[in-house]
């Protein structure tokens, strides 16, 4: 069967910067791009042209919906998809799309996965959006600002169907001045928002997620009671909710309704990782170590492969870089002594970051207080040159306890050479000069010569 056509629906302003690398990711599928721009002052327009985009202008009327539904007023395929210029394709994501555009029998809608990336690091949220669906003359867009298509769905006797395409997007990684205007500028929509639908679980949600992301968390958990005793979220959108709450709690350093909150989250579906991580949070707010590594092992499930996290049930997820996940449980192993579980946390989490020094010198040190001596050799093995100066002597010890001399006699020259004013390298390798008997090489060693 043929597959369906595919029109791209956009709406910009000033997205010289991001918008090549949106359009590249998703240029292998689209058959229609339409762009409409809602004033921008940039080279956003001619990029978008150079893409083959068909391009409209809009004025903006501080209403997403409105522009969204007038991008789509300009498709003519069979599927819509839209997203942002901080949004990316990925790569893996290409052929599953192409399958899902087969011709609708009835108006579908179909969820999609979106990373997030967050300023701070490799740390991603993880959320679903209905970013694919079929043209249908009853499907459009409503809400001032994260504008839905789903409702739309409903009055028109729809389908909705999950994927296991993934967006990343970057907008959550900008700049702090970047990210208040931007968080700013929501603000004062969802305010309005709220003020239009006082009875809107959805719109005090949105509201509360905007407060948390400025810092601003009694606001936040205002918000989220409001929503939360609206009682109109069930099932896995009403555990996001608990889990807003519990995370806004811990943010307060209130853990008990943090840990009360969480277990209801996590009471409605253990398919998750935010409940168990919020869970984690806690315990090491409380320094509970064995309630940290029980919550970090039921998150490991969910933290590894390009579709990682998307196995969870909510709508709104955090996903957590495996290596981070097992770098912690190694550190929280070893606070306990349980040196052979944390060997073996440690050495996935290497072969999974070889450059990562910081696991390197963890896994040494837990080598050592059990003194496995040929093993931590092997490992320092694998360090890039020259190594630092404290695993230097790591190794340097470890030769000596095994009595492997020549070798320790090979490795503090290398170590002398680098550092020929070192006094007690020299002294050291002198000393084991005389070990193997060889005083003459250990005196022109503490003559500063040549020791052959």
């Amino acid at each position: 069967m043929a597959r369906g056509t595919l029109s791209v629906c956009m709406i910009v302003r000033d997205e010289a910067r991001l918008l090549p690398g949106c359009l590249d990711s998703i240029s292998a599928v689209t058959d229609q791009l339409v762009v409409v721009d809602t004033g921008s002052i940039d080279d956003t327009v001619s990029i978008a042209r150079s893409f083959g985009a068909q391009v409209h202008h809009f004025k903006w009327i501080n209403d997403f919906a409105a522009a969204r539904n007038e991008s789509i007023r300009h498709a003519t395929g069979d599927w819509i998809f839209w997203l942002d210029a901080d949004e990316r394709l990925t790569p893996a994501s290409v052929e599953p799309l192409k399958r899902l555009l087969k011709p609708p029998q009835r108006p579908t809608i179909y969820q999609v996965w979106i990373r997030n990336l967050q300023l701070d690091g490799p740390v991603y949220s993880l959320t679903m959006s209905h970013r694919l669906f079929s043209r249908h003359p009853r499907l459009c867009f409503s809400g001032r600002i994260h504008e839905q298509i789903h409702p739309s769905l409903k009055a028109a006797g729809g389908v909705e169907k999950h994927s296991q395409i993934v967006l990343e997007h970057q907008g959550y990684a900008l700049e702090e001045n970047q990210m208040r205007a931007k968080l700013e500028r929501n603000q004062a929509l969802l305010e309005a928002m709220v003020e239009k639908e006082p009875d809107s679980a959805y719109a005090y949600y949105t509201l509360g997620q905007n407060y948390a992301l400025l810092g601003t968390h009694e606001q936040a958990l205002q918000v989220y009671l409001r929503a939360l005793e609206i009682d109109a979220f069930t099932g896995p959108s009403a555990a996001t909710l608990l889990n807003s709450l519990a995370e806004t709690c811990w943010h307060l350093d209130r853990l008990d309704e943090a840990e009360s909150y969480a277990r209801k989250s996590l009471a409605i579906t253990r398919r998750q990782t935010s409940g168990n991580f919020i869970m984690y949070r806690v315990m090491r707010s409380r320094g509970d170590v064995r309630g940290q590594i029980e919550n970090l092992e039921r998150v490991l499930p969910f933290s590894s492969g390009e579709l990682a996290g998307t196995q969870s049930d909510l709508p709104k997820d955090v996903l957590l870089p495996r290596q981070h996940v097992l770098f912690s449980l190694g550190q929280l192993h070893l606070s306990t002594e349980d040196f052979a579980t944390a060997e073996k946390v440690l050495r996935e989490c290497l072969a999974l970051e070889p450059d990562s020094q910081e696991t390197r010198e963890m896994l040494v040190s837990s080598l050592a207080r059990q003194n496995r001596w040929e093993d931590l050799v092997a490992i320092l093995a694998g360090l890039p040159q020259p190594p630092p100066d404290h695993l230097r002597e790591m190794k340097g010890v470890a030769l000596l306890k095994l009595r492997r001399f020549e070798e320790a006699i090979t490795h503090y020259s290398a170590w002398l050479e680098d550092k020929p004013d070192h006094e007690g390298l020299r002294k050291r390798l002198a000393g084991l000069y005389a070990k193997v008997g060889d005083r003459e090489a250990a005196q022109r060693v503490l003559e500063g010569k040549s020791p052959s």
